[in-house]
């Protein structure tokens, strides 16, 4: 897996999820933000996808979950892909343990981790009855709604987890940079008594008053 660009992991940090969906959206890209997940451990992360794919456990063979995670690289977000189906996450607490003593960025997934665990966390917040199966590593996922490709860039915050496109994260962060910029432009804006009608969104002239008010130098 290929390392981040330390100006392309700069950008990402300096932006909020809610201007890189903006700039998602803006793009028509879809299915890129995982849902009805809580986030827990606290901070923020960013990584390349690993991915992983388990279903609901029958009594025939499942996939060997300890070599799955020890070969998880460092710095990866891993995504795990439960099926939707909010069962707990098979020994959540050792396998979060390892994958944090390996170095690896954040854990998203669809399954629940009742346990607390030394590792940020995006996950169901309660767990279904019943057990979970390996069935595939580094495949396409969907994780929470979202379609999940091994090498995404996946930003995870308070706010939620936005999974990136590899070919598209340094334009997308560009976007999203300068979204950011304007809301906070709009913000001043409103709170200095401006009506909305010519901000949301902002008109010709609006614009040119961002432009030359936010010009560097």
């Amino acid at each position: 897996m290929m390392a981040i660009d330390t100006t392309l992991r700069d950008a990402l940090s300096a932006v909020t999820t809610a201007s890189l969906v903006r700039a998602l959206t803006r793009t028509g890209v879809t299915a890129f933000h995982p849902r009805g997940l809580s986030g827990r451990g606290g901070g923020s992360a960013i990584g390349t996808a690993y991915t992983l794919r388990m279903i609901p456990a029958r009594n025939d063979g499942a996939g060997d979950v300890a070599a799955a995670i020890d070969a998880v690289p460092q710095g990866a977000v891993v995504v795990i892909d439960a099926a939707g189906s909010g069962l707990a996450l098979p020994f959540g607490s050792i396998l979060a343990a390892r994958l944090a003593q390996r170095g690896v960025a954040a854990l998203v997934t669809d399954a629940a981790l009742p346990e607390e665990v030394s590792l940020p966390v995006w996950c169901a917040p309660e767990a279904g009855s019943g057990a979970l199966a390996l069935v595939g590593t580094q495949q396409p996922v969907c994780c929470g709604g979202a379609a999940i490709h091994p090498g995404d860039i996946v930003v995870c915050a308070p706010g939620g987890v936005v999974a990136l496109p590899a070919d598209m994260a340094e334009r997308l962060a560009l976007e999203a940079v300068e979204q950011q910029r304007l809301d906070l432009w709009i913000q001043r804006e409103v709170e200095k008594g401006e009506t909305l009608a010519s901000l949301l969104p902002p008109d010709a002239a609006a614009m040119a008053r961002f432009e030359a008010e936010t010009k560097p130098g």
